[in-house]
């Protein structure tokens, strides 16, 4: 009779890990889409486009493409999106993090806010 009793294992799959990365990258405040005519960072399946990740053992190497708005300041939006990229996947899986590559593909102008219709009564 064993006194040890094996508790199984645990295996989180890479679309998991990509999935976080990408909704963590779409919290942060400054980021547009990559594509034109969308107002924020795609997630769901569109959003695998832009966030790349390299799963090995325990280890994890992110790499995401953004575009951010212009007027904010490039390098702190990327240092936020390192940080909460690597938070939020080691928090929810307990797996390392060893880096977060923030690639800034472009910078869009925001959009203009839609004005209320006139009233012409």
């Amino acid at each position: 009779m064993a006194d040890k009793k094996e508790k199984g294992r645990v295996s989180i799959s890479k679309d998991v890990v990509t999935a976080i990365a990408g909704i963590a990258v779409s919290e942060v405040e400054g980021i547009a889409n990559l594509r034109s005519g969308d107002g924020a960072f795609r997630r769901g399946e569109g959003m695998k486009r832009y966030v790349d990740t390299e799963v090995e053992g325990e280890n994890v190497r992110v790499t995401v493409r953004i575009t951010i708005y212009y007027g904010k300041p490039i390098h702190k939006v990327a240092k936020q999106v390192q940080t909460r990229v690597k938070s939020e996947i080691e928090k929810m899986t307990g797996l390392k993090v060893n880096a977060v590559d923030v690639d800034v593909q472009r910078l869009v102008e925001p959009e203009a806010p839609l004005l209320p219709e006139e009233d012409t009564t």
